[in-house]
């Protein structure tokens, strides 16, 4: 699922969301929240007040769009560095501080249920910074005047913001701990920008780049090409023939991965729709691999399942977590029963790519060595028990010291080394194919090692991308996969916020046998983890949302110009230039759910269309999927 550590970030690019808010839940006076009086320090590393200091306190409220005048407060510290701020009308916020020699700092959390008194916070600077510094730029390369930069440290499920005052020349340089950061920019009349940067102990020089708002007489020749060039479909529902999709075999016959993006994780048409590209892909063009981001492990019982009918569908999907829903189960249901038909010699596998959860990988490498390698098995049982209990895993993880989880990762590292150079005695005592599905596993929790002691989020993506090429490779020459991911995943350029997701490291390897189809829909409904903090009765966990028409500018408003209910649309048909090739090169607002909203409203991401898909698959309106029940 799509990380949740960019919301504060995309709220802080000014991408708003207040015109899509899907429930409002009214607050009864005796119910309303108490004002809240934030105060503290800002301290040099060594203790010593900051006089002078910019304090920035960001709520922590999805709905909250921070173009213009933002629902945020900027104070100045005082001679000794002490602050106070009041009164706020949120029970949590995020504390950022640029000091006037550059420096930035960020404080804790702060977050209250219904308590008016709030402990004094400490901002203190970092003893060992690194300089982050470069000019905001427009498209000519020439300086944007009084553009005004954000630095965010990355955070789940918020992220943390520091205010940088407007500079004249738009140049900026700051201090900062090394680390993983996204830097925003932001000026009037021109799409904000965020970019995710990796600030190591010498320094950075990072440019960034800000671009026009999309023109509207552009807007109109790109929607007159979109009602010339757009594929209407019948139905999103499999089982229906393919009449409809028959011009998109001319389109995909080339490729080996057809990638399927979604803007939110729990859209009832979206995973339909999907279903049904799976059975065109298999079908007519002897696509025989769905992989899905969900974790390599988990997915062993399913593809388990769909091919040779051991085991129960509805336990083995209740494994994949997230997308134990009705629509899933008639997927992988389906496949099954493809595969039960003789006249399809070539069975339809099922993979994960994703690297979240490492519980099934470290059990099922602790049975595998049992029986390989009895005498190592103990340890690694004992050493990988941290990551094979299925309540504490993820507590286990944060507890750890830097230390401790070096030691894990090394010693991860240390068993799959030893697959490699046992490889000849493992294979004799099970088979090729258990030895390499196993080291894989082995591999799966390296990756989430690696993720954790870096703390660079991006590991995430380029792990997927490896482990869908492993897939392929697992699987024999000539296999072609169907690729389920969110589109914030599946891009083939920079995301939002992420330099490198997992598509652009498919697209890298692949180049044009990687077909990317970003998935768009204009209002309807969806299911989502809530993130409200003033929920409605009842409106806990997973719950169903409705949002209404999208705004006017976006990317979703645009393509329900066309008046079509469903439709493919081919970008690889743009053409070389003029003025609808401008539009989809331009940057738009989209949304860009994934797997969290809130009754407050959500924030609109940013899409380069033309760069980022290969094509867009559009529902107008749309419905929850169905949660099932746990067996």
């Amino acid at each position: 699922m799509r990380p949740l550590t960019l919301m504060c970030l995309l709220l802080a690019s000014g991408l708003g969301c207040a015109t899509h808010t899907s429930v409002r839940t009214e607050v009864s006076p005796a119910e309303e929240q108490p004002q809240l009086f934030l105060s503290g320090r800002v301290l040099g590393p060594k203790g010593e007040p900051i006089a002078g200091a910019r304090v920035g306190v960001t709520p922590r409220e999805p709905a909250w769009d921070l173009r213009g005048d933002a629902p945020r407060a900027i104070v100045e510290t005082g001679a000794d560095g002490s602050f106070l701020l009041g009164p706020l009308d949120s029970l949590a916020y995020s504390l950022g501080v640029y000091t006037p020699a550059g420096a930035v700092a960020f404080g804790p959390a702060v977050q209250r249920d219904r308590e008016e008194l709030v402990p004094p916070v400490e901002l203190r600077l970092p003893s060992m910074a690194a300089t982050l510094e470069g000019t905001v730029k427009d498209e000519a390369g020439r300086p944007v005047p009084e553009a005004e930069v954000r630095i965010a440290r990355l955070a789940i499920p918020y992220d943390d913001l520091a205010y940088l005052p407007p500079t004249p020349d738009g140049r900026y340089r700051v201090s900062l701990a090394p680390g993983q950061y996204a830097v925003v920019a932001v000026a009037k009349g021109y799409m904000p920008l965020s970019k995710t940067l990796v600030v190591g102990p010498g320094g950075l020089t990072a440019d960034l780049r800000l671009e026009k708002r999309p023109d509207a007489a552009l807007r109109q020749e790109a929607i007159a090409w979109m009602k010339q060039s757009v594929l209407p479909l019948q139905t999103v529902e499999a089982g229906h023939g393919f009449a409809d999709l028959q011009p998109l075999k001319k389109v995909l016959r080339d490729t080996q991965v057809v990638a399927l993006g979604e803007s939110t994780h729990g859209t009832r048409e979206f995973f339909q729709l999907k279903h049904r590209m799976l059975e065109f892909l298999a079908t007519e063009l002897d696509f025989t691999v769905f992989a899905m981001e969900t974790d390599v492990a988990d997915a062993h019982a399913v593809n388990t399942y769909v091919l040779t009918g051991q085991g129960d569908a509805a336990q083995a999907l209740a494994g994949l977590g997230f997308w134990n829903n009705e629509e899933v189960l008639e997927l992988i249901r389906w496949m099954r029963r493809y595969n039960e038909d003789p006249r399809h010699p070539r069975k339809l596998k099922f993979h994960g790519v994703d690297i979240q959860r490492p519980v099934r990988a470290a059990e099922s490498v602790g049975e595998y060595l049992a029986k390989v390698d009895p005498a190592f098995a103990p340890q690694v049982k004992q050493r990988l028990a941290p990551l094979a209990d299925n309540k504490q895993w993820f507590q286990n993880l944060r507890d750890m010291s830097p230390e401790d989880m070096r030691g894990l990762s090394g010693f991860v590292q240390e068993v799959f080394d030893r697959f490699g150079a046992l490889k000849e005695e493992y294979v004799r005592r099970s088979d090729a194919r258990q030895w390499a599905l196993m080291r894989q596993n082995v591999n799966v929790m390296r990756q989430l090692m690696e993720r954790n002691v870096s703390g660079n989020r991006e590991v995430r993506d380029r792990s997927m991308a490896d482990n869908l090429r492993w897939a392929l490779e697992y699987e024999g020459p000539g296999t072609k996969a169907v690729l389920w991911a969110h589109n914030g995943h599946v891009k083939r350029t920079e995301d939002d916020g992420m330099e490198w997701p997992m598509g652009r490291h498919l697209a890298q390897a692949l180049g044009p046998k990687l077909y990317v189809f970003g998935f768009a829909f204009h209002q309807g409904g969806f299911q989502a983890w809530s993130l409200s903090r003033r929920p409605a009765e009842g409106r806990k966990g997973m719950v169903d949302f409705f949002v209404p028409p999208a705004p006017e500018d976006t990317l979703e408003a645009a393509l329900a110009s066309t008046g079509t209910s469903m439709a493919a649309v081919d970008l690889r048909a743009v053409p070389g230039g003029g003025p609808v090739h401008e539009w989809w090169r331009s940057l738009h607002r989209t949304r860009t759910i994934g797997s969290v909203y809130s009754d407050e409203g959500y924030p609109l991401g940013l899409v380069r269309p033309l760069e980022a898909y290969d094509g867009l698959l559009f529902v107008e309106r749309t419905t929850p999927a169905r949660l099932l029940l746990q067996p």
